[in-house]
């Protein structure tokens, strides 16, 4: 392919991307997969509420205290959902 029909072919793909030519089929959204919107910390048997003003929310596994949902702090300080969710009966 020579340097004339690589201009020309990105030129028409830029074209096609900006909406201006012919339409480029929709893209699929990804599911969300995250895993702290699968683990509900309230429905755990080692989820507490506290009645500190600045930490509300603790894990009993975890052994800790914070102002968030514990499985959102597992998931991003670790990159893993909660390996000890356990579901209340």
């Amino acid at each position: 392919m020579d340097e004339f029909s690589k201009k020309q072919l990105a030129r028409n793909l830029s074209i096609q991307a900006a909406g201006l030519g012919a339409k480029l089929p929709p893209i699929e959204k990804k599911k969300e997969t995250t895993l702290s919107k699968e683990i509900d910390c309230r429905k755990c048997v080692h989820f507490f509420v506290t009645w500190e003003k600045n930490c509300p929310y603790g894990c009993k596994s975890y052994g800790f205290k914070g102002p968030q949902i514990p499985s959102i702090v597992v998931k991003s300080s670790s990159g893993e959902s909660c390996k000890f969710f356990k579901q209340r009966v």
